[in-house]
């Protein structure tokens, strides 16, 4: 879990100079409490040893990562995140999490060693009246 905390710990440094996310709550795996979106929440799918030319690195591992923002859309009927609102935090959100200097910031917080971080473009999706905007993140990490 400590890739977890040095990920939300960077994502909560970032959002206070982006007006569309500042006050966005950040939730990870293992908290308790209810929340109502909109939200942001971190998880770890899966873990492997990391490989490399068909070497398997013992003691590091790749950490698959998935972060979700979680979203109602505005109507006659409540006062959700519009559109275009929701379109910007996912923008903001992004610079966020695809910005290489997250690796330098993360590398050694939480007694873990952070050497690479990937991810892609989000994918956006309805579930159960929300909207939810994922971001695949492989971090490859070991222990301090």
């Amino acid at each position: 879990m400590t890739v977890i905390t040095s990920l939300a710990e960077w994502i909560a440094l970032k959002q206070v100079y982006l007006p569309s996310i500042e006050s966005l709550p950040i939730v990870k795996m293992g908290d308790d409490g209810d929340l109502s979106p909109p939200f942001l929440g971190i998880m770890e799918e899966s873990s492997s040893d990391h490989e490399t030319n068909g070497v398997i690195l013992r003691g590091v591992t790749d950490y698959q990562i998935t972060c979700e923002l979680h979203t109602v859309p505005a109507d006659e009927d409540n006062d959700g995140t519009s559109p275009e609102d929701e379109r910007q935090m996912r923008r903001d959100l992004y610079d966020i999490i695809g910005d290489a200097g997250a690796i330098t910031w993360m590398d050694g917080r939480n007694d873990s060693r952070i050497f690479d971080i990937q991810t892609a473009a989000p994918t956006t999706e309805a579930s159960d009246g929300r909207r939810v905007s994922r971001w695949n993140l492989q971090i490859v990490a070991c222990p301090s």
